[in-house]
């Protein structure tokens, strides 16, 4: 509204000049009642140059207001959109396959429960091979339905990415171009947001099975210690008891 206020402003003002001017430029009849026109060239022609330069003068204007409105218009904005409901939901699907998530709010404690070996001084609670194997099958298979998720969304975002070119073609001033590039910057981020997920995920399958396979040897181990601690039966050298602290007799 204000830029068509101002056009309508200059446009009364190029009106006025051109009138004053025309008006200056009549010929005036001669003195003392005489019939006479006196037509002066030379006032004329400044007359005219003087109207040629206001009129420059006023389409300039009228041009650099063109420009300021629009580098000052928007409408470049609003293509981004949050993404935090999917990240959500990627983190969570190792848990809906029953495996040991990094989103799990208590993961220390389940970890702990899950591989006793992470605490070989007590045997106590030792869950068995079958549960911790499931443990880590169901958190790969977790791990790789998380992958698979963000490989469908794919399709949005490249939605996402052909409204923005559009934007950028059709961008018709500075503030809309800034717009454009702004929401670029933000799609980026995201796309980072999806990679470290994507890199969570991997290092959580790959915890998971590397605490499989040690918790493993250390719960054979420990079996093996109770094995060679149980009491040796009657008529055998005490060296064979195991914590004994005796030594086999030397050759």
């Amino acid at each position: 509204m204000k830029a068509k206020r101002f056009f309508r402003f200059l446009s009364a003002v190029s009106v006025a000049v051109v009138l004053l001017l025309v008006a200056s430029s009549l010929p005036a009849r001669a003195q003392f009642g005489g019939s006479q026109i006196v037509f002066d060239p030379q006032m004329f022609a400044r007359q005219m140059q003087q109207l040629q330069q206001e009129t420059a003068t006023v389409t300039n204007l009228a041009q650099q207001l063109q420009y300021a409105i629009k580098n000052t218009t928007g409408g470049g904005a609003g293509a981004w959109q949050s993404n935090q409901s999917l990240l959500t939901n990627l983190g969570n699907i190792i848990n809906e396959q029953e495996g040991l998530s990094y989103t799990f709010q208590g993961l220390t404690q389940q970890f702990q429960q899950l591989y006793p070996g992470f605490s070989a001084a007590s045997t106590a609670g030792v869950q068995s091979p079958q549960a911790t194997i499931g443990t880590t099958l169901s958190t790969l298979s977790g791990a790789l339905a998380s992958a698979q998720a963000q490989a469908q969304n794919f399709q949005a975002e490249q939605a996402s990415l052909q409204t923005l070119e559009l934007k950028n073609q059709t961008a018709i001033g500075n503030l809309q171009a800034v717009q454009v590039s702004n929401e670029i910057a933000l799609a980026q981020v995201q796309q980072v947001q999806m990679l470290r997920q994507l890199v969570m995920a991997q290092m959580n399958s790959q915890n998971v099975a590397a605490a499989n396979q040690v918790n493993s040897q250390v719960q054979g181990n420990l079996a093996a210690q109770a094995i060679l601690s149980a009491q040796a039966p009657a008529g055998y050298p005490e060296w064979l008891h195991a914590g004994s602290g005796t030594a086999p007799p030397q050759p």
